[in-house]
């Protein structure tokens, strides 16, 4: 046996006005009328939900989403192989100048310079870079 509760009212709130609610005020269906409505439905003859051409076509349409996710998939490998490569192949640039930038440098920096001048037979001078002329107007 189903009891139900019953509302008792408290003493505080005899005076007030009932508080609206956020309750739907329609009736539930009864156990009768639920059990007509299924009936009802199993009497209908059930219809195919798809035809052959829908289901053939979405089929189709999977595999073509398949078959472009791997294409997608290998494409992005060979993508990622070629920017690894380049990837290398730029260190290899990268280390190959600085080493050549290393050789210049000792090949052109002042000390260097200064020997091969003396075994020229040049005097280093009292003052470093051009001279500077002023002339007053």
């Amino acid at each position: 046996m189903i009891r139900t509760r019953t509302k008792t009212r408290r003493s505080g709130r005899q005076g007030r006005p009932k508080r609206p609610t956020a309750r739907a005020t329609t009736r539930w269906p009864s156990w009768r009328e639920l059990a007509r409505r299924e009936s009802a439905r199993a009497d209908q003859p059930r219809t195919v939900r798809f035809s052959a051409r829908r289901l053939t076509l979405y089929v189709v349409a999977a595999a073509a989403l398949f078959v472009a996710y791997v294409w997608h998939v290998y494409a992005t490998r060979e993508a990622l192989q070629e920017v690894q490569r380049l990837r290398r192949e730029h260190l290899q640039l990268v280390l190959t100048y600085n080493r050549l930038k290393g050789e210049f440098d000792r090949a052109t920096s002042p000390a260097v310079i200064y020997e091969r001048a003396r075994a020229l037979g040049l005097e280093e001078g009292f003052t470093y870079g051009p001279v500077v002329i002023h002339v007053q107007p």
